[in-house]
């Protein structure tokens, strides 16, 4: 076998370099990653259409816990309203990344790019 029909498969010179200056960089981690990050939209906005609605129902229904509960018998009203205000922010969370998810997709369509 000649010697050059051991390292057919292997680059050399300039396009080893290049491959190993992309990996480099492919690889490095230098705080950067979350500006270049992707997420899978189709299952944020599943998510967020499905659990917007469940968590402001949820914080409907601990207010009207809260309304009903008497500092006697049961938790205190309180804390049915501290759960009420996280159920409201979370649905406002989810209800802020539809948002985003939109922004998202119309700078995509713009852009031409793939919403994958």
């Amino acid at each position: 076998m000649a010697s050059h029909d051991r390292h057919r498969n292997y680059p050399s010179g300039r396009a080893a370099d290049r491959q190993a200056r992309a990996a480099a960089v492919r690889w490095r981690h230098d705080g950067s990653e979350p500006r270049w990050a992707r997420s899978d939209l189709r299952l944020r906005h599943l998510l967020s259409l499905l659990f917007a609605p469940i968590f402001a129902l949820g914080g409907v229904l601990l207010l009207l816990l809260g309304a009903e509960a008497t500092a006697t018998a049961g938790p205190p009203p309180t804390l049915y309203t501290a759960l009420a205000v996280c159920c409201f922010l979370l649905a406002l969370v989810a209800l802020v990344d539809l948002y985003v998810i939109r922004r998202r997709k119309r700078e995509q369509q713009r852009w031409h790019r793939s919403s994958s």
